[in-house]
């Protein structure tokens, strides 16, 4: 799985870089950081979903036990 994110993250690495170096810095921003808060905003979101489903099954857990 590793070896997977290592080449994805290298192909990523080469589009943007070739997105750059033909259309300009302007132009790639305006492609990528909507996609990036995009990824930014759902991984923030299912790491707030994982809290809460933790936090959730601990007070179950607790109520279980008394």
């Amino acid at each position: 799985m590793n070896g997977i994110r290592n080449v994805a993250l290298i192909g990523l690495g080469l589009v943007i870089s070739m997105v750059v170096s033909h259309f300009g810095i302007e132009l790639a921003a305006l492609i990528f950081l909507p996609l990036f808060f995009l990824w930014f905003t759902l991984w923030d979101d299912k790491k707030a979903r994982q809290a809460a489903r933790r936090y959730h099954q601990s007070e179950n857990y607790r109520q279980q036990t008394n």
